[in-house]
């Protein structure tokens, strides 16, 4: 394998591993959306009229559906948007602290990926 066909994999892999990233946190949050409850902050739980365990629920089928769609790569480029700034907001909403950081640095992983678009292995690309 050439260092041209090991690059052509660099974006697929960021693709997959982050898509599994979203999958096993939103299907976490779906199967058990109690055991979540304490990483929902205060103002995000008196922004609607729906219950915490419902937002944790919203939350994790968002992930799950936006995790499926960049692991098949169906409008990878606005779906990792979405996704970055979703992470954006858990990041900012959790602060400067171990996990705030891991968050912050997922979201930019994610921004990249979004700003990359496409690779060669995106239902996009076999689309065109």
């Amino acid at each position: 394998m050439t260092d041209r066909d090991a690059r052509a994999f660099a974006p697929v892999v960021l693709r997959l591993a982050l898509a599994a990233l979203f999958l096993w946190f939103g299907f976490s949050q779906v199967m058990d959306p109690f055991g979540w409850l304490s990483w929902l902050p205060a103002w995000a739980a008196n922004l609607t009229w729906i219950s915490p365990a419902g937002i944790v629920l919203f939350n994790g089928w968002f992930e799950v559906i936006l995790g499926a769609m960049l692991a098949v790569g169906l409008l990878t480029r606005w779906v990792a948007l979405l996704l970055a700034l979703h992470l954006f907001v858990i990041a900012f909403g959790i602060g400067y602290n171990d996990i705030g950081v891991r968050d912050f640095t997922l979201a930019l992983t994610t921004l990249a990926l979004s700003l990359g678009g496409a690779d060669w292995l995106t239902l996009d690309k076999q689309a065109h």
